[in-house]
């Protein structure tokens, strides 16, 4: 059954008549939280008599779409078909959808499907694993070179707010997101809030873009992994 509805999930995402959407930041999506998802994860991986990877380093950054009816699938988009992680895509789908603690999204009332991330580093489920393994608690952020503040300082040499007129106090702040990927590359560059000003916005975004120093990525277990950012930054403009 669990198949049947992730298979008509995909096709209504595919045909447009259904968004994916990720999981609210104050829900759960599994019972007991992340720590209880790796506990589980290991569980339902030593009950199926799952193998190691040959690979100890082999890493997945995992979706999960979480399903209506409390079930959930791996996402398993094509960015996951890698040859250097066969072993842990086939390994984190088996385990998985036999997971007993997914719990769906609630949207206005109501269950929704949506995606939840995890990292998964097979090796560590296995002879090292840990009771109060948490993926999240022991990864290494990444760092930018001179430190974060070196950041901001070269995004406002490289800005110029003044010819803008923005409604405020002179002071306009705004959060920038953006993905930092294995290479420690910026993408999916976007303003959580927005200035007001869609013009004013648009300057911030393509001041960054033009930021070329390449950070140092963030790793787990040290492998460098996908990071999303999230930073604040804080200019004085021309006011009305």
């Amino acid at each position: 059954m669990k198949l049947f509805y992730f298979l008509l999930f995909i096709s209504s995402f595919l045909s447009g008549q259904t968004q994916l959407i990720y999981f609210p930041k104050d829900q759960h999506s599994y019972l007991g939280g992340r720590t209880n998802f790796y506990k589980d994860f290991q569980k339902v991986l030593l009950e199926k008599k799952l193998k190691p990877c040959e690979n100890k380093n082999e890493f997945l950054s995992a979706d999960v779409v979480v399903l209506e009816n409390d079930t959930a699938v791996l996402y398993d988009h094509e960015k996951l078909h890698k040859p250097e992680n066969k072993c842990a895509r086939e390994l984190t789908k088996e385990v998985v959808k036999n997971m007993p603690g997914w719990v769906s999204a609630k949207i206005n009332g109501n269950n929704k499907a949506a995606v939840a991330h995890y990292y998964i580093y097979p090796d560590a489920f296995f002879d090292n694993f840990k009771n109060d393994y948490n993926a999240d608690d022991i990864i290494v952020n990444p760092t930018y070179e001179g430190g974060i503040d070196a950041f901001r300082k070269e995004v406002m040499k490289r800005a110029d707010p003044q010819d803008f007129y923005v409604k405020g106090k002179g002071k306009v702040t705004v959060i920038v997101l953006f993905v930092l990927n294995e290479q420690g590359e910026m993408e999916e560059l976007k303003l959580e809030n927005s200035s007001g000003l869609k013009e004013y916005d648009e300057m911030i975004l393509r001041t960054i873009k033009k930021i070329k120093n390449k950070w140092k990525p963030a790793t787990l277990h040290g492998v460098p992994i996908k990071f999303l950012f999230r930073m604040p930054l804080s200019f004085s403009t021309n006011t009305i």
